[in-house]
């Protein structure tokens, strides 16, 4: 069973070979699809995201413009409200209405004492200024961006601040903003659109490194350098590539510089996270290109099964090829293709011309080559297929008298002379359906089948007379003595007929030669010169 499972035969070869490359094919498919799929999502993630980082970054970079605009619109006003501190005061409370930008405004004098602020429950009014951006806006006198930095009640914040100048151009102080990093502001709520749930992330880096804004609060303040993308976009680039996060995690960032501020957005999404449909989207194209394959492979077995089947008939053909019936069977094989139909031609010239050759070499095996009559072998084979058939037969056998005188008196040549004109005198004399055979020798012997008695006699004085007048030059004349046997008449074993006949020849020759004798009678002719 498992033998002829396993048994590779030209149906099985084609079928597997055809599933395997199959097979292949559609793993080279998937896998190119894969490899395609993969690298246009990662191409439009990142695209995506270098759109947003620019989105972002012109948002930001006009936020913080828009910002400065209302820190010197209020330095302005309150420049023009010399020192009078309520003016002070109703300035910074009239910015706070008209834009929730800040979450604190205060006003600083040249000496960094805190004239006015809002809210008051930051106790900053009648404060003196200590911090390091403070103390760096008072001292360059210009309008400033800070850095990242904590305030003594625990906070992340960034300082805006805007130079207030007499009209004689005597610096006053400064008008300054604070946006916290950890509580909502219109920036927290600019960069937090942003936030995707699905892994992807926006933060915002300082010009050294600082964050400024995290979706991870904790992240605030923290130094953000060993990223590409950050510091791409810290010397004014924007643009998008694959980077690998501090946590080590690959991911697909686009970043863009905000120029106002000195800044570097950057917008992340895990390209794990990007690529993640693409399995699913597989084993759906595989699910769908299944009934194709199925409907592919049964195709293929049954073109298999058709091609497989004229050469399997052909083989089984050629391996009994000594069988005629096989011959008769190419005939009727449907050859539908070249090699096939090829084939079958060859196997039907190779069986005419083997039919040929085994007809000749069992002819020239069963001829005797001097007189062309069958020779003891042939004799045999034909009283097998007489014995099959199990008629009447007559056994006339004979051999010329004194043909030891011929071959001595006038040599071996004239003696086969003598015996070739004996062989074709004995065919010319039986019938086609008699059989004549040379034992050896000058011993000869015809099977008359489905012949009576009398009529072997008959035909054995027919050709004992035949013989007799026959003329050969320089021999003399030529008689023969006859021995009859029959079968069911005096045997009823045909393989004993040939021995009856023998003794019958014994017989004729005890008898003086040139005469018949009848198995198991006294002589019935017996003829003399």
């Amino acid at each position: 069973m498992n033998k002829r499972l396993f048994r590779i035969d030209l149906r099985r070869l084609i079928l597997w070979m055809c599933l395997f490359f199959v097979l292949l094919a559609l793993a080279n498919s998937l896998f190119a699809s894969y490899q395609v799929q993969r690298e246009t999502l990662l191409q439009n993630t990142l695209s995506v995201n270098r759109v947003y980082a620019q989105k972002l970054a012109q948002i930001t970079d006009s936020y913080i413009h828009q910002s400065r605009r209302a820190l010197n619109a209020t330095a302005t006003e309150i420049k023009a409200g010399a020192n009078n501190l309520e003016t002070f005061q109703n300035e910074l409370e009239h910015t706070a209405r008209i834009t929730p930008r800040f979450n604190s405004l205060f006003y600083s004098n040249a000496s960094g004492l805190v004239l006015a602020a809002i809210p008051a429950s930051d106790r900053l009014k009648g404060t003196t200024l200590v911090s390091r951006p403070s103390l760096e806006a008072l001292s360059i006198r210009k309008p400033l961006i800070s850095e990242p930095i904590l305030a003594p009640s625990g906070r992340w914040l960034i300082l805006l601040s805007q130079p207030v100048y007499d009209e004689g151009g005597n610096y006053k102080g400064f008008v300054g903003g604070t946006m916290y990093l950890h509580q909502p502001n219109t920036l927290q709520t600019i960069l937090g659109e942003h936030f995707y749930n699905n892994g992807s992330y926006t933060f915002v880096v300082g010009q050294h490194g600082l964050i400024i804004y995290h979706p991870d609060k904790s992240r605030v303040g923290t130094t953000y350098q060993n990223n590409p993308a950050v510091r791409a976009a810290l010397h004014g680039e924007h643009g998008s590539m694959l980077v690998t996060n501090s946590r080590g995690v690959e991911m697909l960032a686009g970043y863009a510089p905000i120029m106002a501020a000195g800044w570097a957005v950057i917008v992340q999404r895990p390209a794990k996270v990007a690529i993640a449909g693409l399995r699913s989207l597989l084993w759906r194209t595989l699910y769908y290109s299944l009934p194709v394959i199925l409907l592919s492979l049964l195709g293929i077995w049954w073109l298999a099964k058709l091609i497989a089947r004229p050469l399997r008939e052909l083989a089984e053909v050629a391996s009994h090829i000594d069988n005629r019936a096989s011959f008769n069977r190419i005939r009727y094989i449907k050859g539908w293709y070249f090699e096939a139909a090829l084939i079958r031609k060859a196997l039907l010239t190779g069986f005419s011309a083997v039919t040929t050759r085994i007809r000749r070499l069992h002819r020239e095996t069963e001829t005797d080559p001097l007189t062309n009559l069958v020779n003891r072998r042939g004799l045999e084979s034909a009283l097998a297929d007489l014995k099959q058939d199990d008629g009447p037969l007559a056994v006339v056998m004979f051999d010329i008298d004194h043909f030891k005188n011929v071959n001595d008196t006038h040599g071996h040549a004239k003696g086969d002379d003598a015996l070739k004109a004996v062989a074709s005198i004995t065919r010319e004399t039986a019938r086609e359906t008699d059989l004549a055979a040379r034992l050896g020798g000058e011993e000869f012997v015809v099977l008359l089948p489905d012949t009576t008695l009398d009529a072997a006699i008959t035909f054995a004085e027919r050709l004992r007379q035949n013989i007799e007048r026959m003329i050969i030059a320089e021999t003399d004349r030529i008689t023969i003595s006859l021995g009859i046997a029959h079968y069911p008449l005096h045997t009823d074993d045909m393989d004993a007929v040939l021995h009856l006949a023998d003794m019958a020849l014994y017989a004729a020759k005890k008898a003086g030669r040139d005469c018949i004798r009848v198995a198991g009678s006294n002589p019935v002719t017996a003829v003399a010169n």
